[in-house]
């Protein structure tokens, strides 16, 4: 009993902790691209599509599915330079 107690507790804190991190109201509204993607995760995507396509693709069993290679997407966290540091930046030293 006391470890379900404990579990529960565990679970419902992480819950109220994760939740807090999402912007709502004013904030999300005035928030920066860079706050609004800071907790985005990357992206995958198949890189070919699937070969079954009509009937075939709708009656496949998820078991039997072939092997698929999937590409990550990162999204570019880097804020872009202002003001004289912008002006003054040699393209070239990347």
């Amino acid at each position: 009993m006391k470890k379900t107690v404990l579990v529960f507790a565990i679970m419902l804190s992480a819950s109220v902790a994760f939740s807090q991190s999402t912007l709502k109201g004013p904030k999300a509204k005035n928030a920066t691209p860079a706050e609004r993607v800071a907790h985005a995760s990357a992206l995958q995507f198949y890189s070919e599509p699937a070969e079954a396509k009509g009937p075939a693709a709708k009656n496949k069993k998820v078991w039997q599915g072939e092997d698929v290679t999937t590409k990550t997407v990162f999204v570019r966290k880097e804020q872009p330079l202002k003001g004289p540091k912008a002006k003054n930046k040699k393209v070239w030293k990347d």
